[in-house]
């Protein structure tokens, strides 16, 4: 019939496959077990945000007691020290992983996909031996103050040890950020690919 194969003809082309360049801009996280997400996402960045909530509040319960009441609590600025340095501690894998730090990296965005990976490589496994150094370092003083008894300055009275441990627990999760690098990397992912605009 005429016109059969023109119909015939007018079938959709075939989606065009997807680029490396795609398939490398997956979002942090993307590429890893689903656990591995929600340990990073929603436990340790919502408990980061807890304590640095808390932080805040006890120093503006502080500047307020100072400022109405001229009375000045020892405690205040010790807790709030051990906050912010626990929030940090807790959190600073989950923003290494995600990018949320400042890189120098025009360079980085100019060089082949290849070379971008061995960087990439390189430090990832950098990372991942200084994680280890800090999880040593930290087991080592925390048994250090576990043994002499030592206690915190103020009238909290904290072992001073279990302050400390957010060394080594900090080093191992600083650690599991630079694993995670790992685990894109062998499955052929760039970890912190350029995004949009960076590119001059």
């Amino acid at each position: 019939m005429p016109g059969t194969d023109t119909l015939t003809s007018a079938a959709p082309p075939a989606a065009p496959p997807q680029t490396q360049a795609v398939d490398d801009a997956l979002p942090p996280g993307r590429g890893l077990p689903g656990w591995w997400s929600f340990i990073e996402d929603r436990l340790l960045l919502n408990i980061a945000t807890i304590l640095m909530m808390a932080a805040i509040g006890i120093m503006f319960y502080e500047a307020s007691s100072r400022s109405l009441l001229s009375e000045s609590h020892w405690w205040a600025e010790e807790l709030v020290r051990f906050l912010v340095v626990w929030s940090v501690l807790l959190s600073l894998g989950v923003g290494t992983r995600h990018g949320h730090y400042i890189r120098m990296d025009l360079l980085l965005n100019m060089l082949p996909h290849r070379v971008r990976l061995a960087f990439a490589w390189l430090n990832s496994l950098i990372g991942l031996a200084f994680s280890v150094l800090l999880v040593i370092a930290g087991f080592q003083e925390v048994a250090h103050l576990q043994a002499i008894g030592m206690f915190t300055e103020s009238n909290l009275d904290l072992p001073l040890w279990t302050v400390r441990l957010v060394l080594p627990l900090g080093g191992v999760l600083y650690g599991f950020a630079f694993v995670g690098n790992i685990v894109l990397l062998l499955r052929g992912h760039d970890p912190d690919p350029p995004v949009e605009g960076e590119n001059l």
